[in-house]
């Protein structure tokens, strides 16, 4: 896996005592070359998140599908496409999948379908990885509310557009409003801005004061940035007047 990435993942591989082995990013981006490298016969499974949380950088599709496909056949790629649907150029992994690649793809419902509170994601790969995942789930691990939940959002397309739509808007403001306040940035694939603002910690307690949540990022090793997420017309004003003033 990269690092900084997700946090879970590291998390998940040590609890399970598996030997996580992390790989830098290269200019915030996934080195999916340094990837490979990495790969030695005693590897299991492969994590790529595209785009990246916390950075929001975006994989180039044809890089990640070659990456995948020149996997070795004991090896499982588990691409994370929660903020896929933000992405210009998203991959598609159906190709992969019938050529009966060891791919899954990773979803959720909690970022462009705005059903977060239900804590609901899925997975889609072959029948065969299907099947080997069904036998280690957890029995009841969807509830029926947050399965009706979901099979509405997925009809509701319009309301996924207007959140692409919305959210690419407020990313553009807010990348606006933090050059004006001549901060360093990442441009974003995702539905957040990952911004350097010198003292992380201080600057999120400093908004948190203000009723404004941001995201620390001392536990990925980036203690100079916050990451934020584009909100309403509205919030995003709010967050780059207070953050200006916590600056100040």
């Amino acid at each position: 896996m990269g690092v900084p990435e997700f946090v879970v993942y590291r998390m998940v591989t040590l609890l399970f005592g598996a030997k996580p082995v992390e790989v830098p990013l290269a200019s915030f981006r996934n080195d999916l070359r340094a990837l490979a490298r990495a790969v030695t016969p005693r590897t299991r499974i492969a994590v790529v998140s595209s785009p990246n949380n916390p950075t929001g950088t975006a994989s180039d599709p044809d890089e990640l599908l070659a990456f995948i496909r020149a996997l070795p056949p004991t090896v499982v790629c588990v691409v994370d496409e929660a903020y896929t649907h933000f992405a210009d150029r998203p991959p598609d992994l159906r190709p992969l999948i019938a050529e009966g690649r060891n791919v899954i793809g990773l979803r959720t419902f909690s970022k462009v379908y705005g059903l977060a509170s239900l804590r609901l994601g899925y997975g889609y790969a072959s029948a065969e990885l299907a099947a080997l995942l069904d036998r280690v789930r957890q029995p009841f691990n969807v509830n029926a509310i947050a399965q009706a939940a979901a099979a509405a959002a997925l009809d509701d397309r319009e309301f996924a557009r207007l959140c692409v739509e919305r959210t690419r808007s407020g990313l553009r403001r807010l990348e606006a409003g933090c050059a004006a306040l001549g901060l360093e940035f990442v441009p974003s694939q995702a539905n957040f801005l990952l911004v350097r603002v010198g003292d992380g910690a201080r600057i999120f307690d400093a908004l948190l004061h203000k009723g404004v949540i941001v995201r620390p990022l001392q536990t990925y090793d980036l203690p100079e940035w916050i990451r934020v997420t584009a909100g309403t017309a509205e919030q995003n004003e709010r967050f780059l007047r207070e953050l200006a003033a916590a600056l100040g």
